[in-house]
């Protein structure tokens, strides 16, 4: 098993070495200290397993950094330590594909626990933001409340969704990498309060991204 840790403070970034071999025994941990460490590294270790990185090092540029991350990382548990704790910090970052937000005052113990959960498939964010979710994904959409809830990029994969494009045809169009593209996804279906495509789609006819004559 290989780990990413990426933060800058010594200190904390020990910590989670001591966390990851506890947790994760004979793991390879890869440490770096700022986000074009972190890229170089996984341009050499494609493979890693499970990242931790922290939203406030140098050069990470907060939300563009975690999708820079998750796209060059399309399947692998992505979790974000911050010392911010605001909400739409964190919702930024669930929208930019992180599996999991944890604030830089939580128990030794209880990031173990999140680890491992995370790195089974789970996810974790704070209880009020998943709450927040749960609400938006119960309101009824409108094309102010996409927008708002959605970059641009993913804006643009929501439209051709709507017009009935597969993965494939999506990367072909917006010269994305299909793994990319299923990233962009998982994060609409969060913001949206979906499941699939199909449920995505109609949202996106019913509000008029596109014809329904556009849509198969």
């Amino acid at each position: 098993m290989k780990v990413l840790i990426a933060d800058d403070h010594v200190l904390f970034r020990d910590g989670l070495r001591l966390i990851v071999e506890d947790t994760f025994p004979g793991s390879g941990i890869f440490e770096a200290t700022n986000f074009g460490e972190a890229l170089a590294l996984i341009d050499r270790q494609s493979d890693i397993d499970l990242a931790l990185v922290d939203f406030g090092m140098p050069g990470i540029d907060g939300f563009n950094g975690i999708s820079t991350l998750r796209a060059r990382l399309p399947s692998t548990p992505l979790v974000v330590i911050s010392g911010r704790e605001d909400r739409e910090t964190i919702l930024d970052t669930l929208r930019a594909g992180a599996s999991g937000y944890v604030p830089k005052g939580t128990s030794r113990a209880r990031i173990a626990q999140i680890l491992e959960s995370v790195f089974n498939g789970g996810i974790h964010f704070p209880q009020e933001v998943i709450e927040a979710i749960n609400t938006m994904g119960r309101a009824e959409h409108t094309r102010e409340s996409v927008v708002a809830a959605l970059t641009p990029r993913q804006l643009d994969v929501l439209v051709l969704v709507g017009k009935g494009y597969s993965n494939k045809e999506i990367a072909l169009a917006l010269k994305l990498m299909e793994g990319t593209v299923k990233v962009h996804l998982g994060a609409i279906f969060r913001a949206l309060g979906v499941q699939n495509r199909t449920r995505a789609a109609m949202i996106c006819v019913k509000l008029g991204f596109v014809d329904n004559a556009g849509a198969s």
